[in-house]
Order: structure tokens, then sequence, then C-alpha cells
């Protein structure tokens, strides 16, 4: 009773708008998707049979798909199953920005007008032909789009050996083995067949008025379907890869992922992996630099939640958010499980700073799904964000302590203590319109899409017309980007670590190409830098095991690093 006390106080505190405007946050969110020309609502294909995969979508990416200098957006759609369709069956879209004049609709032109059941994607030049190429993960057969020098993309999935026919999720570019170009990492959720889904199947929560059981059908929990094997796929050259799940050391069913992220977290300079599974434990894939993988996620201390037990995790995201150059870990979970925070203590264990940090009672009340480390003020201290949505449409019928549509959560890093303990407060409510909205959150993607020297959001809305946050930032606030271009190391520099000196600040970020919840994001490294109008020290680690190191760099300004050469101007 005390929990449902608790919880239905922190609803009433973080979902009702209160009656006076609280103090205002000094970077606000504007919603700016419609005037901005995109015309998308996301299709997740919702019938009263109430099919699992349609509230688990959708996703999208920030990617400069032209090569033009700014972020295009790609948007991943669902579709109806086995019903028939009210119209034509949706496709995604994919738009080109255009500047001051918006986006433009091109998914037709450009050839990914897919009309697959969507999750999500994942960006990457797999060809190293210098043009972003994507992956898409979908119920039904995933797609791999090639792009074909910024004009079109040809789709060559079966070819490649990458058309998983199984339900997958989240997906992520990355170059495990360190040979040049990138091989890919597919999670895939549960064994799902509509025949499979019974009306008695165990649900998400328990009715609790059964006076309308009809109006109170709900999805079913995981729990009722058994796990589904991840995929590795090595990049062979030439069009192809392999899949070598099983002799990586990575075939598993106990696995239900719904979240992946490459990331060094033992700074070793090999990509390991870190997968979110939806009501049982993580996994936290150790690369041996064999061409192998170890599970490591419980001794590590990231398998399970603040009280030993398992969570549904959802979206994943890693950063350094203490700035102690070390990467962290963040997951989100399901209502009354609160988002996770691990501190990465660089002995290989991560200390669980999901209460201490001040981010888990909070995010009690809500559903948790899209997230990311970003420094939205440009203070040089990484804040993180969570889109939010609950499974059920109908949940308020379940739980009145809780909403369909759920605010996202902004928490701004307030740096170190006296003590030493980095923590962060939540300050949603005083960012702006685009942050007090209530939405059904699912991916998310970050990136500046406007090249004005901060981060805007890009959020996909289950059933509703995406979002598109514009980050109206802190006017005098520094900032640097970073491009990273490959030439030994695989042409994104996907895998690089890069560290930024200015002053007393010390900031470190790896180049990934997908992270929080079905989402790919801008490739580009921002650092905030405050009032620091230059950064004293550069030093980029490529996959290659190339080290550069730059100084005196003026910040304020787009920059391009290459493996073979120098900084210069985007």
């Amino acid at each position: 009773m005390t929990r449902l006390l608790l919880l239905w106080g922190l609803w009433a505190c973080g979902q009702q708008l209160p009656p006076v405007p609280p103090p205002s946050f000094p970077v606000q969110f504007a919603e700016v998707a419609a005037q901005s020309g995109l015309r998308f609502t996301q299709v997740n294909g919702a019938t009263p049979h109430k099919y699992f995969p349609e509230t688990m979508g959708g996703g999208g990416a920030f990617f400069d798909y032209d090569g033009d200098g700014d972020l295009d957006i790609f948007a991943v759609n669902g579709a109806w199953i086995s019903d028939t369709p009210p119209g034509p069956p949706p496709v995604d879209a994919l738009f080109r920005n255009e500047g001051a004049a918006g986006f433009a609709e091109v998914g037709a032109q450009a050839g990914v007008d897919h009309p697959g059941f969507g999750m999500g994607c994942a960006v990457g030049d797999y060809d190293n032909d210098g043009d972003a190429d994507l992956y898409l993960s979908n119920y039904g057969p995933n797609a791999l789009f090639r792009n074909e020098a910024g004009r079109r993309f040809t789709e060559l999935a079966a070819r490649a050996g990458v058309a998983d026919r199984r339900w997958s999720t989240s997906c992520a570019f990355g170059d495990y083995d360190r040979d040049g170009d990138l091989d890919l990492f597919v999670t895939n959720y549960v064994e799902y067949r509509p025949d499979l889904q019974r009306e008695d199947a165990v649900p998400y929560m328990v009715q609790s008025d059964k006076t309308d059981p009809a109006a109170a059908k709900g999805y079913p929990h995981p729990a009722n379907f058994r796990g589904a094997p991840n995929a590795l796929y090595r990049n062979e050259g030439g069009d192809r890869f392999a899949e070598l799940t099983r002799p990586a050391g990575l075939y598993t069913k106990e696995g239900k992922g719904l979240g992946v992220v490459f990331v060094d977290y033992d700074s070793d300079g090999w990509p390991d992996l870190y997968v979110a599974n939806d009501g049982v434990r993580n996994h936290l894939y150790r690369n041996r630099g064999d061409g192998t993988f170890a599970e490591r996620a419980a001794e590590a201390g990231v398998a399970y939640g603040q009280d030993g037990q398992m969570e549904a995790g959802m979206g994943v995201d890693a950063g350094d958010y203490d700035n102690d150059g070390r990467q962290d870990l963040t997951v989100t979970n399901f209502q009354a499980e609160p988002n996770a925070l691990y501190r990465n203590q660089g002995t290989g264990y991560f200390a669980n700073e999901t209460y201490a940090s001040g981010t888990g009672l909070v995010s009690l009340p809500f559903l948790g799904f899209g997230t990311h480390f970003l420094d939205c003020d440009n203070d040089g201290w990484q804040d993180l964000f969570v889109a939010n949505g609950h499974v059920l449409d109908n949940a308020e019928l379940f739980d009145q302590s809780t909403t369909y549509a759920q605010r996202p959560l902004l928490f701004h890093n307030q740096g170190p203590s006296p003590q030493g303990r980095v923590t962060l407060a939540e300050v949603g409510l005083q960012a702006g319109p685009g942050m007090q909205t209530p939405r059904v959150g699912r991916g998310t993607a970050a990136g500046d899409y406007d090249n004005d020297g901060d981060l805007d959001l890009l959020l996909i809305d289950l059933g509703r017309p995406l979002a598109l946050l514009r980050n109206e930032g802190i006017p005098g606030r520094h900032w640097l980007s970073l491009r990273t271009v490959g030439d030994r190391s695989n042409r994104d520099g996907i895998g690089a670590q890069v560290r930024v000196v200015a002053g007393e600040l010390i900031q470190v970020q790896e180049v990934r190409s997908a992270r929080s919840y079905l989402s790919a994001s801008d490739l580009r490294l921002h650092f905030g830098l405050g009032d620091r109008p230059r950064v004293d020290q550069l030093e980029i680690r490529w996959p290659s095991g190339q080290v550069q190191q730059f100084r005196d760099v003026e910040a304020d300004q787009f920059l391009l690093v290459r493996e073979s050469g120098g900084l210069s101007r985007q």
C-alpha cells in the first residue's frame, strides 16, 4: 500500500502540469515538426486483437544521407498484422533537410519507402564508399539499403545475408574485429506469431474492473513467449555478411532484446556490446579481441536492477556523465521499475547510481523507452533524456495511477557535489512546451539538425505524428562538433574515442551508430564547452590504434578530422 501511495503521489506531481508555471529552465525545447514539413504519422496497426507487435515500434534516425552537411530524417513505420488494411500499406519515410525551407519527403524517390512492419534502424557506411547506408529491422524480413552516392538506395538484404525474418528490434553497426569495415549486430525480441497469442495469455497488468472485459483487454506480457537469439554479422566485403553469432559466443535464447549499444566499457580499444532485455537479465558482452565475446553482465553489476531484480529493459545508451573518462550506462524500464544508471568504476565493474544520482525515484511512475546522454545546455556535462509512454492503450482501466501518453523526462546534470558525487535534477516541466507534452514515446534520436550549435531531439510517437524538438539554446555558451572520417579504420570512424580538454573540463565520447531504442543519432560528436572559447587539446584514438592530437582549437565550429590528415571546417 505504501508503494502504491508513493507512485500515486509521484504520478500526480509528474504527469499533471501545475496551475502556476514553474521557473524556466534556461534551455527551452519547441515542437516544430509540422511547421518544418515533417508530416508523418506512425502506424502501429492497432486492432481489437491487440497483437503484441502493435505496441512496440518504432524508431527513427538523424543522418546525412545526401552528404550536404545537414541532417536528414528517417522515420520507421509499422503496418497491420493479418487484418485487411483499411487503405494503402504504410511505408517508411525519408525527409531531406532543405535548411530554412524545412524538410521535403523523398522516401519513394530515394527508394526507401519500405512497406513492412518496421521496428528500428541503424546507420553506417558499411561499404566504405563515403555515403551513409541504412539497415532496417522489422517484424518480418529485415532490409539493407545501400546508398548510391546520396541519390538513391538499393535494397539488398537477402543478397547480403542479413534478411533476418525474426522479430528484430534495435540494431547497430560496429567494427567488432577492427578490420576496417563495419559489422552488424541485430537484437531479436521473442518468438511470436499471431496464432501463438492465446486469448488467455498473461497480460501486462491485472484487470481491476471486470464490468467490461472487452474494453479492458490488454496486450500480452513478454513472459508468454520464448526469447529469440540475437544475430552478429561480420562484414566480408563485396556486399556480403557472414552470420557468426555462435562462433562469437553471442548465441542465447535467454534474452529478449530491445536495446543495444556498442561501447568500449573497459577502454581496451575493442568495442563491447551491451543488450537491454525485456523481463530477463541484461547482457554485457566483453570483446576478447580474437573474434569472440565473454558475457560479463552479472559480475560487472549491470545485469539486474538496484535490488537485484530482473527488469523490463527497453532503451539503452552509453556516455560519460561524470566526466571521469569512462563510459557509463543507462537503461529505461517499465513503470514502477526505476530507469537504471550504472557508473563505470574502471575496474570492470559498474556502481548502481540509480537512486543516488537523482534519476531513479522520479522515473518510477513512467514507462521509459528511448533515452540519450546529451549535453543539452552546452555546459560540458552530459544530461539525460527519456521518452515515455505506456504499452497499454487503455492503461487507465488497469491502473488509475498511470496514463497511456506520458511526458518525457529531462535530467539536468548538476555536476559534482562537494563530496564528489554527480547528480541530475529532472527539469522537463521547465524546459518548454516540447518537453511538457504527453506522448506515447518510443524511438528517439539526437542531433543538431539546424546546425546552430545545440542538440535537438527526434521522437517517434506510437500511432501518432512524430515530434521534432528544437533546442532553443543558451546564447554565449561555446561548443564544438566533430565528424570523424576513417582511412585505415572504417570510413565513419565508428568506435573512435575522442578526448577534449578545455581548461579543467575533460570530456570523452565515442562515435557510435545506434543507441536509445530502435534508433540512430547524429554520427558527429557534440561537446559543450560552457564559457571556454577554445579547446586546449583534442585527441582521437582510432579503431586502427592510431592516435592523433591537436592543440589550441577554436570553439563554435563544425570540424572534420581525417585519420590520414588533419582538421578542417565542414
